[in-house]
């Protein structure tokens, strides 16, 4: 490989990192700039939680997951409420940070069709329905691709679609579950279709025990459980173990989750 064509590559990749951090920092900032509000938490940790996003308002997420002192992932979420049911959004994810490579530390999958999209940026769109006080459906979808290029070859487009249910009896009392269908662009080698579900209960006035559950053996397929600290009306903190399904090949780590929200917190004007 000439110098030429590796330093246009490693150009390339480091445009493409600049123009996804600009993008979360555009992403806060609109956040910051609007009134934004939204009704709970939109994921639990990695599947939807099934709360929609009202008229005219925001949702922001981060979660970090670590696997290890230097080796982290990032996944970011931003949702804006349509009406009538509507709600989409814009999701970056799958920024694996490996602090062990010195001078490359955003790890980026170009070749690997066995393994996800890495970075990966997509559109998403959920359509919710209320069949009763306590039970309602949604039928949402992710659909993006890797904003780097593969050495060449064109960039893949990908998709993460779901149908889930939720049954809520009263605030912070949920059980979610339903099935999706995706691709290796988004989960890597392994079942393409499976089953998710999800769960919240509250063990104080200020903590919610926590976990999801995402079948199969990719790389999605995984549990999590832990703590939800609802540290004030508009910030809830998250923190939890990731834990393998077996012969996924996916590592244990801890994972740890940020929900703002632009509004006081209110039992009253929960809307499920």
């Amino acid at each position: 490989m000439t110098r030429s064509l590796l330093a246009r590559r490693v150009f390339a990749r480091r445009t493409g990192l600049a123009w996804l951090l600009l993008l979360l920092l555009l992403s806060l900032l609109l956040l910051l700039l609007t009134t934004p509000a939204a009704q709970a938490q939109q994921n639990l940790f990695n599947i939807p939680a099934g709360d929609l996003t009202p008229q005219g308002k925001f949702f922001y997420q981060h979660q970090t997951n670590v696997y290890g002192p230097r080796d982290l992932e990032s996944k970011n979420h931003l949702v804006y409420g349509l009406g009538r049911g509507w709600e989409a959004g814009l999701n970056v994810v799958n920024i694996k940070m490996d602090f062990r490579r010195r001078g490359d530390v955003f790890g980026v999958n170009r070749h690997d069709r066995g393994r996800p999209l890495k970075p990966l940026v997509q559109l998403t769109g959920q359509k919710f329905f209320t069949l009763s006080p306590t039970l309602s459906t949604s039928l949402g979808t992710q659909v993006g691709t890797n904003p780097l290029r593969f050495g060449g070859a064109r960039r893949r487009l990908t998709h993460f679609s779901y149908n889930t249910w939720v049954w809520s009896p009263r605030h912070h009392v949920k059980v979610v579950a339903g099935p999706y269908l995706s691709d290796r662009g988004t989960l890597g080698a392994g079942n393409r279709a499976g089953l998710l579900l999800g769960a919240e209960y509250p063990v104080s006035k200020k903590v919610l025990l926590m976990g999801d559950f995402i079948s199969g053996r990719n790389a999605t397929s995984v549990s999590v459980l832990g703590l939800n600290y609802l540290a004030t009306q508009r910030l809830q903190l998250c923190l939890g173990a990731l834990l393998p399904n077996p012969g996924s090949g996916n590592r244990a780590g801890v994972v740890f989750e940020l929900n703002l929200l632009g509004y006081d917190a209110d039992p009253a004007s929960d809307d499920h």
